[in-house]
């Protein structure tokens, strides 16, 4: 009897990269003129096909090339081209919020829908740094039934399995054992077959062939003719696309492994985790812009319903920016200088773009409330925050001398001046105020002033003792570093600035001496931090530490410096700026830290000595947390591996460690960067490269000057004690509130005489605690509202919505805002729906 041969399937693409090693216009060009051009011509006159990834190429073909996008139009419809993966961009999956990674689908797949009436069915993840453990469930949510990527799997065999989301959900995988360059030298066809059939599953053998900016081959058909001639009883190649190929790999039935988790090893392919902390700029004005977006939004969707400008066009434009911003070279930072200049630009201007699109938004939601003069906070959070806010208020001359405090209904607010200037009266002409206003979920509350006759400002001090909610706290005036107790025992040390050697790349971070100098004196024996100045200023509501120093490389003496006090202090390379925010009713304590560097080759991290017993911690991922495992730095068993185990990850928003009776979360704003080792967490703040790839494997060797990051850059984070697990001290809101924080805007006198709105006032609100808003729009036809939500303790939860008006009916929707029902009639303001641990939920409200 004759074995059946093996199919192995020839995938001609190419992988495309908006930015990197050249420009965007460079990289336009070269996929344009000397790629898809030979790809047609090479389909249209023989049996070769080809595969495209991404429609933000396509989009630049129809625009500038319609003969050619005419062609690619054809070719698709005959099935000789496939669009594979069909995003947007291909973005980064570990670090941007889980929203933008499903618009980045959204926005591809309407565009293959619309241009080829066609549906993307297998997701391509050629290049991705790796995939975050939700993954499965945002490719089934948005339609795809498959996945081929090249990097991030932890296991060899079989190439071919099931991928399991948090959420239970399965996606049909194959991973790229010799990336996606296994068929790209068509002399080595044997030796790329041999390796990859010890992997595979079954006798489909999936082989891409092509890389990133390479042309396509003229003499494949002729090749695959030979092969075949030679070699078709023992293997048979087709020129295929990747549907081809996992269609056959399912119609094979094999009884595959089921994977779970993140896909984020470098055990068998490179991940890069240090490139979370490359141009950390970009990471930070990402967060910046995606929070902006996702708050402008929300109170759009509201706005529209009563009546409000609409800024649907604005959002249009903002989430393209932020899907560019996203995409996987981008966001990493690991692309030459000059592609960042229009990311860069986007940022600088945001406060005359997409800010003051939320500053406008917002006032006109302000000009519908029911008040006279005052101030109004808004809540951007579908649960009610207490937290700490300020705002600015211009009065005119005579028109107040003092401010005592604040109301609101029958409460009254107690007030910290920050800043004030006056007339020539003496009256007050502008004063910043901050307070801690309980605002409702999703919703506003208006504070009316009480007029006094003088102004009291903070005091300055030079306190070291302070108390939170629970917690004592102890700041060091020589070093800015906090100590946290409770009842006398030690609870947390943090908050030390590490000067560390940095020979690393874009991609990695190297050393050969490790630590240079820590602010409580570890390190190198010559250099030093010395403190400046430590004041503080003290007010009713919160302390805010001020602490300077600098970093010399040479202070003398240096030898038996317990003995004798270092007098000279030369070669200073780093100023240090630290604001420490500690507030009395919350256990929150804020950080700013401001580090003017110009240190060459110099990693800076915050180190804080965190509870952790059990060898692993948690950490926000998107839709969701997930459990890692702390020391992976002394990883023993890593021999073999492509990439050895450095401990660095990314986190989304929040990390936590725990020793089951100690815990501290640390939050923060766009440092995604961490490292787990020793019972110390280590943040990364930024890292000082001069090259693209230092030996020329990961990329060549451009220098980048700009990715030096020297000069000043502001960091801001936080840490939240707490004698309880994440889950109960719902970290991840917490981690939420310092990204999308209380807002609060003067009204003016005669704002609105005739407003329809009361104070307070919630448009949304969702219980219980684990359910968490992923976004509130509006829908296409403008007299809807899309909800998506997911559940991020793992637990089977009933998800309880109350809204503001009544509902008449709730369609439930996939990723793509696709109905999955004929609607339920509602009839009232509450909705509750079942939902099972990790599941992401999407809904059309209709009112």
């Amino acid at each position: 009897m004759q074995l059946k041969s093996d199919i192995i399937y020839l995938v001609p693409h190419t992988h495309y990269d908006a930015i990197w090693a050249f420009n965007k216009e460079d990289y336009f060009y070269i996929n344009t003129e000397i790629i898809l051009k030979t790809a047609v011509e090479l389909a249209k006159e023989t049996n070769y096909k080809f595969t495209i990834e991404q429609t933000f190429l396509l989009e630049y073909v129809e625009n500038n090339y319609p003969t050619l996008f005419s062609e690619i139009k054809d070719l698709i419809k005959k099935d000789k081209m496939e669009i594979a993966g069909g995003q947007y961009l291909l973005s980064d999956t570990m670090v941007p919020h889980g929203e933008v990674l499903i618009r980045e689908i959204a926005e591809g797949k309407k565009y293959v829908r619309d241009k080829f009436g066609k549906d993307v069915l297998v997701g391509w993840g050629a290049d991705e740094f790796g995939f975050n453990a939700q993954w499965p469930q945002i490719l089934k949510g948005c339609g795809y039934r498959f996945f081929a990527f090249r990097r991030g799997a932890d296991a060899r065999k079989p190439s071919e399995f099931l991928w399991q989301g948090l959420d239970d959900s399965q996606v049909l995988c194959h991973w790229m054992p010799l990336g996606y360059r296994a068929g790209l030298d068509l002399t080595k066809l044997h030796e790329s077959y041999s390796t990859l059939k010890q992997y595979a599953a079954t006798g489909n053998i999936l082989m891409p062939s092509g890389s990133g900016v390479t042309r396509p081959q003229p003499e494949t058909s002729e090749v695959v003719k030979e092969w075949n001639e030679k070699n078709g009883q023992i293997a048979k190649i087709v020129v295929s696309t990747p549907s081809e190929f996992f269609n056959a790999l399912e119609k094979a039935s094999p009884k595959l492994r089921v994977r779970k988790g993140e896909m984020y090893s470098g055990r068998l392919s490179e991940v890069f985790p240090d490139s979370t902390s490359s141009r950390t700029w970009i990471k930070q004005g990402a967060k910046m812009y995606e929070n902006a977006l996702l708050t402008l939004e929300r109170w759009n969707a509201i706005g529209k319903l009563i009546g409000c400008p609409d800024f649907s066009e604005q959002l249009a434009k903002y989430w393209r920016n932020i899907l560019f911003i996203a995409m996987h070279d981008a966001l990493p930072g690991t692309g030459i200088d000059e592609v960042y200049d229009e990311i860069k630009e986007m940022f600088a201007s945001a406060d005359d773009t997409i800010l003051k699109s939320v500053r406008s938004c917002l006032t006109s939601l302000a000009e519908r409330v029911k008040i006279e003069g005052g101030m109004i906070v808004f809540n951007s959070l579908p649960w009610e925050v207490y937290d700490w806010v300020e705002c600015s208020l211009e009065f005119t001359e005579g028109q107040i001398r003092g401010v005592r405090g604040l109301r609101s209904g029958v409460e009254n607010f107690e007030i910290d001046v920050l800043q004030y200037s006056q007339h020539a009266d003496n009256s007050i002409k502008k004063i910043t105020l901050g307070f801690m206003a309980k605002v409702p979920a999703l919703g506003f509350r208006t504070f009316e002033i009480i007029a006094g006759d003088r102004i009291e400002a903070t005091t300055i001090t030079r306190d070291t003792s302070f108390s939170t909610a629970n917690f004592d706290v102890e700041v060091d005036p020589e070093t800015g570093i906090v100590h946290v107790q409770q009842e006398g025992k030690d609870f947390l040390v943090g908050n030390e600035l590490r000067l560390e050697e940095e020979l690393g790349d874009l991609y990695y971070h190297k050393d050969t001496l490790g630590l240079m100098k820590s602010e409580s004196g570890k390190g190198v024996k010559y250099g030093a931090f010395k403190a400046e100045s430590y004041e503080v200023k003290k007010g009713r509501l919160r302390n805010v530490i001020k602490f300077k120093s600098k970093y010399y490389a040479l202070r003398w003496p240096y030898r038996l410096t317990e003995k004798f006090k270092p007098m000279i202090f030369r070669h200073n390379f780093i100023d240090v700026e630290k604001e420490i925010v500690i507030y009395p009713d919350i256990d929150r304590i804020d950080f700013l830290t401001r580090v003017d560097d110009r240190h060459p080759h110099s990693r800076i991290r915050v180190q804080f000595d965190v509870p952790i017993k059990s060898g692993q911690y948690w950490c926000g991922t998107q839709f969701g947390a997930i459990r890692r495992k702390a020391d992976l730095y002394y990883k023993k068993d890593a021999k073999g591996w492509k990439e050895k185990p450095s401990g660095v990850f990314p986190s989304f928003e929040w990390v936590d460690c725990s020793d089951g009776s100690q815990s501290i979360s640390l939050l923060h704003l766009g440092t995604p960067s961490h490292e787990v080792r020793d019972g110390k967490l280590y943040l990364t703040l930024s890292r000082s490269i001069v090259l693209l790839s230092a030996d020329g494997v990961m990329g060549p060797c451009i220098p980048t000057p700009n990715a030096n990051e020297t000069g000043l850059q502001t960091f801001k984070y936080s840490v939240l004690p707490h004698i309880k697990s994440w889950k109960e001290a719902e970290t991840y809101r917490r981690g939420a509130e310092v990204n999308m924080p209380l807002a609060a805007m003067q009204l003016k006198a005669g704002n609105s005489s005739d407003g329809t709105l009361e104070s307070p006032h919630s448009f949304l609100e969702i219980k219980p605690r684990n359910i968490l808003l992923s976004t509130l729009k509006s829908g296409t036809d403008g007299k809807t509202v899309i909800v998506r939500f997911f559940e991020t303790e793992g637990r089977k939860t009933v998800a309880r919505l109350r809204f503001a008006r009544q509902i008449k009916k709730v369609n439930q929707l996939d990723m793509l805002e696709n109905e999955l029902d004929q609607g339920t009639n509602i009839g009232r303001e509450n909705l509750e729906l079942e939902v099972a641990p990790f599941k992401i939920i999407t809904l059309k409200i209709q009112f």
